[in-house]
């Protein structure tokens, strides 16, 4: 992962938090209590903590390393995109933010399988897109306005996040674009 992306990630997600409304519950650097455990099971001997609060940047940023940046192909597809993908991994899920990238290519004119995996098509995709940049990052980051609308829609209780969420997409274009 690029130190761009790492000071990026690290600065939008924050320190610990403990929102009651947040379904993701505990966090620290945006790494939620269920990440962490899913971590520490499977990476025995990686001495990370058993509560989020004690994570440092350098163990969360190796879980974003190894459990998003490497399963969503971040370093495989042209900059900036690598990072929008990884934001929307980070804040969505892997899989969903690998079918943002997907949905976006395809309102460019690809015909992806929206599946969430990140295979040889999705890549060579985002690389025949790559320019302008900003082709791939204005669907990319519609989509996402797009998802978190519907998910206030659904549940209105979720409002509370949604001005954070779309500061986030504007962070996120600043960034990339600016």
């Amino acid at each position: 992962m690029r130190e761009s992306v790492a000071d990026y990630i690290l600065k939008v997600e924050g320190g610990f938090a403990d929102n009651p409304k947040d379904p993701g519950g505990r966090t620290n650097f945006g790494i939620t209590a269920a990440t962490l455990a899913s971590a520490r099971a499977r990476l025995k001997d990686a001495g990370l903590p058993e509560d989020v609060i004690n994570l440092t940047k350098e163990q969360a940023l190796a879980i974003y390393e190894k459990f998003y940046w490497k399963p969503a192909g971040c370093d495989h597809i042209p900059r900036p995109v690598d990072l929008a993908l990884f934001d929307g991994c980070v804040n969505c899920g892997v899989r969903q933010g690998v079918k943002f990238l997907q949905e976006a290519l395809n309102m460019l004119g690809e015909n992806l399988a929206v599946d969430g995996i990140f295979g040889q098509k999705t890549m060579q995709a985002a690389w025949e897109h790559a320019l302008p940049k900003t082709k791939i990052l204005s669907a990319l980051l519609w989509r996402r306005t797009k998802y978190y609308n519907d998910i206030v829609a659904r549940n209105p209780d979720r409002r509370v996040f949604l001005h954070g969420w779309l500061n986030r997409l504007a962070r996120l274009w600043s960034c990339a674009v600016g």
